[in-house]
Parts: structure tokens; sequence; C-alpha cells
């Protein structure tokens, strides 16, 4: 049977990549919703923000990872949330490719 930790370290780079590609297609779609405005002479409807992830975070990204390690850990420790966990990533990655 595989380490429980490693398995939950697995299972939390797996959601993180789900998140990345979710926002990355975010980004893609706002992107050509602003180009094709630009063509059609259509007024901003926001002030541009800037995207900023937890790799330029800062405080805010070491942050992040803490908190990451700390969910990992503990849910590497409860065999229960671990399986419900696992079950709600794999639902996840399910739903997301299927989209």
């Amino acid at each position: 049977m595989p380490d429980p930790s490693w398995q939950a370290m697995q299972q939390a780079q797996q959601a993180q990549q789900i998140h990345q590609n979710h926002v990355r297609h975010h980004r893609a779609a706002h992107d050509m919703a602003r180009a094709h405005a630009r063509h059609t002479g259509a007024p901003h409807t926001h002030r541009p923000v800037p995207h900023t992830g937890a790799r330029g975070g800062g405080l805010r990204g070491l942050l992040v990872l803490i908190v990451l390690v700390g969910v990992v850990v503990y849910v590497a420790h409860d065999p229960e949330l671990r399986t419900a966990v696992g079950n709600f990533a794999r639902d996840l990655l399910a739903h997301v490719q299927s989209t």
C-alpha cells in the first residue's frame, strides 16, 4: 500500500493542476472576449486587474504553501478523511475532464 503522505501530496498536486487548468481556460476565454470587443468597438467593462499566482505572491505564496502542507499532513494521518479527499479529487478530475 502506498505511503499515505505521498498519496495525499499526489492528490494535492492533482487538485492544484486542475485548478491551474481551470484558470488557464478562464483567462483564454477572457482574452478572446477582450479581443472580440476590440474588433467590435465595445467599451471596456472593467479596469484590468493584474493576475498574480502563488508563484509571484511572495509572503502570500509562502502562506499558501504552509497551509497546503498542513492540510496534506492532516489528511495523511486520518484514513477516513484521506479516503474522502481521494474520492473528491477523483470525482473532480472526472468532472473537469468530461467538460
